[in-house]
């Protein structure tokens, strides 16, 4: 059995999404912009050539913004044998075997959490998180509600399947096996 589900972005997560990509991708366009004028503008016209810094920053920040897209959780998949945590580049394999508890995770958990690595509200909230109360745990999660915590003897992740009340009972099913 092998079941996908998928990691959806809320509503603010696409409008903190979109106005980050616009912040990122601004310098980059301009660079672009005053380049093309340059080389093509009116004769006597010229703004000026970008400095080999903006050319970096412009080439830097796109690079960002396509890693961190590449490293937001996609999905989760649940086999017979893991839960796969699906990103483009570095997913996430955690054996089932490991997997200590599955359950609805506490109301706002990722609220008011200290971030220690990774984004939080830029493609996702994921990377190593700490809260009071909870300790260090590891977030692969798309959305503020409706979260699944799993338990794992090391770690503690936080995930955001599109059906969290199936996800759950499909997680257990194969663990109570």
């Amino acid at each position: 059995m092998q079941k996908y589900y998928k990691a959806e972005m809320d509503r603010l997560l696409t409008i903190t999404t979109s106005i980050v990509s616009v912040i990122l991708l601004a310098p980059a366009a301009l660079t672009a912009f005053f380049w093309y004028k340059n080389k093509f503008g009116q004769a006597g016209v010229s703004p000026g050539r970008p400095g080999a810094e903006l050319l970096l920053l412009a080439a830097l920040l796109p690079a960002t913004a396509y890693i961190t897209r590449a490293m937001a959780p996609r999905g989760y998949v649940i086999d017979d044998i893991n839960l796969l945590i699906d990103r483009r580049i570095k997913p996430i394999t955690i054996p089932l075997g490991e997997i200590k508890e599955v359950r609805p995770a506490r109301d706002g958990i990722l609220k008011g959490s200290l971030r220690l690595m990774g984004t939080s509200g830029y493609y996702g909230y994921y990377g190593l998180f700490w809260k009071r109360g909870v300790g260090k745990y590891r977030a692969y999660a798309t959305r503020l509600s409706e979260l699944v915590e799993i338990k794992t003897e090391k770690t503690l992740f936080v995930l955001s399947p599109e059906n969290p009340g199936e996800f759950i009972s499909s997680l257990g099913a194969l663990l109570r096996r």
